[in-house]
C-alpha cells in the first residue's frame, strides 16, 4: 500500500513537471519565436500564465505550506486566476478582437479581489465564494460557446466555399475535455490527493495540447465579427438590385457567369471574392443565395464542383485518382469531396466511376 502511494506520488510529480515544461516551451514559443497571429499570441500568454500556476504549485512540496490550510487554500485560490483568461481566449476565437486590456481586467479582477480578501481575512467563506464565481463563469462561457459555435459555422458556410480549418467544430470536443478538467480541479480543491493531482495535470495538458493542435491549423477569420456574426457590406460596391417577380439580375446571370469563368475551381473561393469579381454587393449576393435559392454559399459553389467532378468521372479517357478528381474540380479536401459526392449522388466517387466504365 505504501509502495502504491509512493508510485502514484511519483507519477503525479512527473506529470506536474511534464505539464510545466509543456506550457513554458509552447508559451514562450508562441509569444517570441513564431510568426503568429492575435489568437495564437493570446494562447501563448495563457500558456505562460498556466506555467506560472504550475511553478507556483511547487510551494506545495514544502511541508510547512502543504500542512497549512491557510497557505494551501491561498495557492488554490490563485489557481482560479487562469480560468477567466481561458474564457477570454475561447471568446476571442468566436469574436476576433474581443480581448482587450479592459476586458482582461474586468474578467480577472473579481478573482484577484477574492484572493486578496482571503489573504487578509483567512475566511473560507471567501474561498468558497471564489469557487462559486469561477464555476458560474465557466458555465456561462461554455453555454455561450455552445450557442455561438453553430452560428459561427453557419457564417463560414454562408461566406466561404470550404470549411476545412476555418470552422470551429473542434471547440465542442475541447469543451468536453474542459468540463473534465474543471470537475477534476473542483475535486482537488476539496479532496487533496496525489491521484487527483495526477489526473488533473494529465487532463489539463491533454486539453491544451488539443487546443494548440487545432489552433495552429486554424485559418483565422480577420476582422471584428459582431455577435450575430455579420460583417458590414462594402460601401464601394453596387447597391442592391431590386427583385422583379421573384427574379433578379443575379438569378439570370449568376449560374452562367460561374460556369463560364469556372470560378468555382478556386478551392478557397469566398463570397467576397465572387462579389468583387461580379462587381455586385456582397450582402445582396448572400441574401439572394439564402432567400431566393435557399442555399448557403458553401453548398452553392460545391454543387458546381460536384458537376465538374461528375464530368471528369464520366470521361472514359480519364485515368487519374480520386484525389486528382477532387483537385481538378476545385475541392479543398478529398474527404469533403467524397462526403459531398456521396450525399449528392448516393454513391461514392469510386463506385460511380466503376458504374460508368461498366456501361461503356
Amino acid at each position: 500500500m505504501i509502495l502504491d502511494t509512493l508510485f502514484i506520488e511519483s507519477l503525479s510529480n512527473f506529470a506536474h513537471g511534464l505539464s510545466t515544461a509543456f506550457f513554458v516551451y509552447f508559451g514562450i514559443n508562441l509569444i517570441f519565436f513564431r510568426e503568429t497571429n492575435r489568437p495564437l499570441r493570446i494562447l501563448g500568454f495563457l500558456f505562460c500564465l498556466w506555467a506560472l500556476q504550475d511553478i507556483k504549485d511547487l510551494l506545495l512540496y514544502v511541508d510547512a505550506i502543504a500542512d497549512s490550510p491557510y497557505y494551501s487554500t491561498l495557492l488554490l485560490s490563485v489557481d482560479m486566476w487562469a480560468v477567466p483568461f481561458c474564457a477570454l481566449f475561447l471568446l476571442e476565437i468566436l469574436y476576433p478582437g474581443f480581448v482587450t486590456w479592459k476586458r482582461v481586467l474586468q474578467f480577472e479582477l473579481p478573482l484577484i479581489l477574492f484572493s486578496i480578501v482571503y489573504a487578509i481575512t483567512g475566511s473560507f467563506g471567501v474561498y468558497w465564494a471564489s469557487i462559486g464565481y469561477t464555476a458560474l463563469l465557466s458555465l456561462v462561457v461554455v453555454i455561450v460557446i455552445v450557442l455561438k459555435v453553430r452560428k459561427y459555422n453557419r457564417y463560414v458556410r454562408d461566406n466561404y466555399s470550404y470549411t476545412e480549418h476555418i470552422n470551429v467544430r473542434w471547440l465542442m470536443n475541447s469543451m468536453s475535455i474542459l468540463a473534465v478538467c474543471l470537475l477534476l480541479w473542483l475535486y482537488t480543491c476539496t479532496n487533496v490527493s496525489h491521484l487527483g493531482d495526477l489526473f488533473y495535470y494529465v487532463s489539463s495538458t491533454i486539453l491544451w495540447a488539443v487546443v494548440l493542435y487545432f489552433s495552429l491549423r486554424q485559418e483565422w477569420i480577420a476582422g471584428r465579427l459582431e455577435p450575430d456574426l455579420e460583417l458590414d457590406s462594402d460601401s464601394n460596391l453596387k447597391e442592391e438590385e431590386p427583385l422583379h417577380n421573384g427574379y433578379s439580375f443575379m438569378s439570370a446571370k449568376l449560374d452562367e457567369y460561374i460556369r463560364e469563368k469556372e470560378i468555382f475551381l478556386n478551392p478557397k473561393l469566398s463570397l467576397n471574392d465572387l462579389s468583387v469579381e461580379m462587381g455586385t454587393n456582397r450582402s445582396y449576393l448572400s441574401n439572394y443565395l439564402n432567400s431566393e435559392l435557399g442555399v448557403t454559399f458553401y453548398d452553392y459553389i460545391n454543387s458546381f464542383r460536384l458537376e465538374k467532378a461528375k464530368e471528369i468521372l464520366e470521361n472514359p479517357d480519364f485515368d487519374g485518382s480520386i484525389e486528382s478528381v477532387a483537385e481538378q474540380s476545385g475541392f479543398n479536401s478529398v474527404s469533403t469531396f467524397r462526403r459531398s459526392f456521396q450525399k449528392m449522388y448516393n454513391c461514392t466517387p469510386s463506385c460511380y466511376r466503376k458504374k460508368v466504365l461498366e456501361e461503356i
